[in-house]
């Protein structure tokens, strides 16, 4: 008969190597005869404890490490804890569960499995409001909190507590119980810092218990087990932040990602295309919360992460399939991190133009208050590993006050859209593509808003109208009708702006208006209208070719307030004569007459519509005086 070690080294390639490799319609053949094998361990070593008559009492477990009796019982609890990941792995729930839960039982740790099931009866609601109120861990007794026993942190067994929890972490989680995940992983995290503190032997892998003495000797396992517990904690960490998240604690779900990142970065152990751009993605959320100048960091640690791979990336490989792969996904990511430097932009622009429009005094003050306590933050979420100064000096880390400090951020982030949209072309990545396009569009309207000159700002937003047009030629309404109406709307308000823009210019002059420029404001007019009125075909019925009755509720507020808009441009078209003049103010009032009706019909949209259908309703009694007066002077 094959010696135990034997046995297990066949039942773990089996599992971790030779899975991989099943085909689709047996994707667990390789798993399911591991476990064939972990069963005969698993009776093999029960039948060794019960001729050795093992005491369950402390001391099966010691710090100097495992022998005799207690690393049967050591061995048997890794066989459990593989049996049960295997188990997860073939989506038997349950019998994954119940292995695991055994498997810290034999280990001496039925505290940490009580404390993490104890949250089942916490309904969902209370978790997300406790998580909200900071107070989540008040729901129930905490997993940290309880006892641990010398033999769960023992250097033998540290590291296979640690990841059962882990795995019921995630077993939880998959459940959508996240407060009974965040339990068991509260727990691995107490083990490793428990551990940490009280243990001065290097801890042992799994597999190693498995291995002769000599084999250990030789093979540097010290070495190894330190690794495998840094990255079963970086695990744990990471599982956090997924939990955090779930349970509406945004603030630690980010701390845990970053925690995550930075304790990889550390350890030199991640895949730079994945560390890249979980880096990015997560400069979205801070930048979210207007702290840019972590956002930046994070996206200049990406960018520099990803520049260091490269030469990777570019190294010829034997399998020519492969190297194509792979220099596809660092492309993508390239895109990738590229376009969230363009949104980092974005936002800050949009935010420097929020700021710019006077608002509460108090606020400010509030601002500039917590201005040392956000430079405290900044420096805790540093990566002093990466040396990325250079990268955050291209672009600012705080909202812009002129047309000279909104243009850099501008010319930043067009660039850096740019080479997003190399990669995410119109034919291959059709929603991509036009996402970009409609942030380059914000890019012109956001500098447009600190520039003096109307003449420039004109121009700036025929820019914007250059580029949504060309997508609408490109866009086939039927495949992408949402897109069209987005930028059907879109597009309609820039030449609404432009409009006005024209108007300004002319009434900044004091002057009457110029055929020439009466051209102008009416060709910006009607094509507002235009495009206005493109959007709220999209919306009509198709078996009756009329308008809704009631609007979608993702469509009401849009449609209303364009019929808003119609209303307003036609009022603004200036008229050759008196009775071009009167259809114009008719079509106007018919406009805001159907917005007034509509509301009156749903009264729900008038809360929503407040100051629109407050001036609709001045319009209603005012136009019909105005359109009478034109009348009486033409009799």
């Amino acid at each position: 008969m094959a010696s135990l070690e034997d046995q297990y080294q066949k039942a773990w390639q089996l599992y971790q190597e030779e899975s991989h490799h099943d085909p689709d319609r047996e994707p667990y053949k390789s798993k399911y005869a591991a476990r064939e094998i972990f069963e005969e361990l698993k009776s093999r070593l029960s039948k060794q404890l019960d001729e050795d008559d093992v005491d369950d009492s402390e001391g099966a477990f010691s710090e100097e490490g495992v022998d005799g009796v207690g690393l049967t019982r050591a061995r048997m609890a890794a066989v459990v804890y593989h049996l049960g990941v295997i188990a997860v792995d073939t989506e038997e729930f349950s019998t994954g569960e119940e292995h695991l839960n055994k498997a810290l039982v034999i280990i001496g740790d039925e505290c940490g499995i009580s404390s993490g099931v104890s949250s089942v009866t916490v309904g969902d609601a209370e978790v997300a409001a406790a998580a909200l109120l900071g107070t989540e861990e008040s729901l129930s007794e905490s997993s940290e909190t309880s006892s641990i026993s010398p033999t769960v942190i023992a250097p033998a067994t540290v590291a296979l507590a640690i990841s059962c929890h882990n795995q019921l972490g995630i077993l939880w989680s998959h459940r959508a119980n996240f407060m009974t995940a965040k339990r068991h992983l509260d727990r691995a995290n107490k083990l490793y810092e428990e551990y940490q503190k009280q243990c001065t032997k290097p801890p042992r892998t799994i597999n190693s218990l498995f291995s002769s003495s000599n084999e250990k000797e030789n093979s540097g396992d010290d070495i190894s087990g330190l690794d495998t517990l840094e990255k079963l904690h970086t695990l744990t960490f990471y599982f956090l932040a997924q939990i955090y998240g779930h349970i509406g604690a945004p603030e630690k779900s980010a701390w845990y990602c970053h925690s995550t990142l930075q304790r990889q970065l550390a350890s030199k152990d991640y895949d730079p295309i994945d560390w890249s751009i979980n880096a990015a993605n997560l400069s979205q959320f801070y930048q979210g919360k207007e702290q840019f100048r972590v956002a930046r960091h994070l996206l200049a640690s990406a960018s520099k992460v990803l520049s260091g791979h490269e030469a990777e990336v570019d190294t010829p490989q034997e399998d020519a399939h492969d190297a194509a792969r792979r220099h596809e996904k660092y492309r993508q990511c390239k895109a990738d991190v590229a376009r969230c430097w363009g949104r980092y932009c974005l936002v800050l622009l949009q935010v420097s133009c929020d700021r710019a429009i006077p608002d509460d005094l108090p606020e400010q003050q509030s601002q500039e208050e917590c201005q040392p306590q956000e430079e405290i933050l900044d420096k805790q979420l540093q990566f002093v590993q990466l040396e990325v100064s250079d990268l955050e000096s291209e672009v600012a880390a705080s909202p812009g006050e002129n047309f000279d400090e909104a243009r850099p951020v501008f010319l930043a982030g067009l660039r850096w859209l740019t080479t997003a949209r190399e990669f995410y072309t119109l034919e291959d990545y059709a929603g991509d593509y036009v996402s970009i396009v409609q942030e380059m569009s914000h890019l012109y309207k956001a500098l447009a808003f600190f520039e003096p000159s109307e003449e420039r700002r004109c121009k700036m937003h025929k820019r914007r109208v250059d580029l949504l047009t060309g997508l609408i030629q490109e866009l086939n309404p039927q495949y992408y009708l949402h897109l069209c109406r987005q930028i059907n709307y879109e597009i309609a308000e820039t030449y609404s702006a432009m409009m006005d823009n024209k108007l300004s210019l002319v009434e900044s002059a004091g002057s009457e208006v110029t055929p020439p420029q009466a051209k102008k404001i009416n060709t910006l007019a009607t094509s507002s209208i235009q495009y206005f009125l493109h959007y709220l075909d999209s919306l009509k019925d198709t078996s009756t070719g009329e308008q809704p009755t009631v609007y979608t509720e993702d469509s009401v507020r849009p449609a209303l307030v364009a019929w808003f808009h119609l209303g307003r441009l036609w009022s603004k078209l200036i008229a050759a004569s008196q009775q071009t003049k009167l259809q114009n103010l008719s079509q106007s009032l018919q406009n805001y007459k159907r917005l007034v009706e509509y509301c009156d019909k749903n009264p729900e949209c008038q809360s929503v519509m407040a100051q629109e259908l407050a001036v609709c309703r001045e319009m209603v009694q005012l136009l019909p005086l105005k359109m009478e007066q034109i009348r009486a002077l033409t009799r």
